[in-house]
């Protein structure tokens, strides 16, 4: 019997550093004992595992990209055969998605499935929690840069998103139900409170792994203030997916600007409401599963020590010259793309006399 370990995450608590630290190891990993398995990988992850759950009890089909060229339905096979051909020689098994964490339909089912297909194995859920005003700044910031190009505003981005849907404590009690208290990890994702200040000290030491050499990921930078704005109104105006990360790079590019570290995005009274509901819950997850202890050491700021998001006139219009002139040399690609959501721009923030109508009269040409 093996003791399998699986990390669901949350998103945007560094798990793509930890999943890239274990697919570069798997060698030294084995070696230990320790199977990260690899025939249902795309990518570092076992993301696979997720979306062959997804279409069989919530019946949506997951997009090709999170299978590449992986089998559908086949992912759950691939685990179990990598598990017999080592047999023996391996007594602890780590699997890592954080896909797993944004699922709430049919979580129980799902979990009864998992159970099912680990059945004498001693299986544990490890989880990171950001806290959760960090949280909806990052994950907003991500899904406007990212291919899902998010086009709305952040308090519709809090209500439909399925992430938010359901309180930390909730979603863990589901968990909990599903495969016994006990059998959950708890950790925050607050360098104070890490083994080492490292994360990924911190996994190796919850797993019971010898300390492991980090293959350097890139950081996935979020988008600064002006950025941010730009990339909404290019999410309004609507482009391919497949574009989007060369339209990203474009605008990394041509408008460099230091990625937003701390604000909220949206007014301070909205704000205040959630971060009331945020505590609340924070002491529910204290007392049920830390004894009291609080879950993060820095608590959650008050509104008024909060910065909020504001992109600036200046910055915009500095930006919009900046494109103009890139565009007006010899690069062509994305530039209809980027004129009608500089037309966009310019109309919403009345910056027709500051533009000028000769810069305006060149971007309906290139629309």
């Amino acid at each position: 019997m093996a003791s399998v370990y699986l990390h669901i995450g949350a998103p945007k608590t560094a798990t793509s550093t930890l999943q890239s630290m274990l697919a570069a190891n798997y060698k030294p990993l084995l070696a230990q004992g320790v199977l990260y398995p690899k025939l249902l990988r795309h990518g570092d992850a076992h993301h696979t595992l997720v979306c062959d759950l997804i279409q069989a009890y919530q019946g949506h089909t997951m997009a090709d990209l999170w299978y590449g060229e992986r089998t559908r339905g086949e992912a759950w096979r691939d685990l179990q055969r990598e598990i017999d051909q080592h047999g023996q020689a391996i007594d602890k098994i780590v699997l890592s998605s954080e896909l797993f964490f944004g699922q709430t339909q049919r979580l129980e089912d799902m979990l009864a499935d998992i159970r099912e297909r680990l059945s004498g194995h001693e299986l544990k859920v490890v989880v990171y929690l950001r806290r959760q005003d960090e949280l909806y700044s990052s994950f907003f910031n991500q899904d406007v840069k990212g291919a899902r190009q998010w086009a709305h505003n952040a308090y519709q981005f809090y209500q439909t998103h399925q992430i938010f849907q359901h309180d930390y404590d909730e979603l863990l009690g589901i968990w909990s139900h599903g495969v016994g208290r006990e059998n959950m990890v708890i950790r925050p994702y607050e360098s104070a409170q890490w083994v080492g200040g490292s994360i990924i000290e911190d996994f190796c030491s919850v797993t019971g792994i010898k300390p492991l050499a980090a293959r350097q990921v890139s950081a996935n930078e979020g988008l600064g203030p002006t950025q941010l704005y730009i990339k909404l109104c290019l999410n309004r105006v609507g482009y391919d997916k497949n574009e989007n990360e060369g339209v990203v790079r474009l605008l990394h590019r041509v408008y460099p600007e230091t990625p937003v570290s701390s604000c909220t995005y949206v007014h301070r009274g909205l704000y205040r409401k959630y971060r009331k509901a945020w505590i609340k819950v924070n002491k529910r997850l204290a007392d049920q599963y830390l004894g009291g202890e609080p879950l993060f050491t820095d608590p959650i700021p008050p509104p008024e020590k909060v910065t909020l998001y504001q992109p600036e006139i200046p910055q915009i219009l500095e930006c919009l010259l900046a494109l103009f002139e890139h565009f007006r040399g010899s690069s062509h690609e994305h530039q209809s793309l980027f004129a009608r959501a500089m037309m966009l721009i310019i109309a919403e923030k009345d910056l027709w006399d500051e533009f000028g109508a000769d810069k305006t009269s060149q971007l309906m040409r290139w629309i």
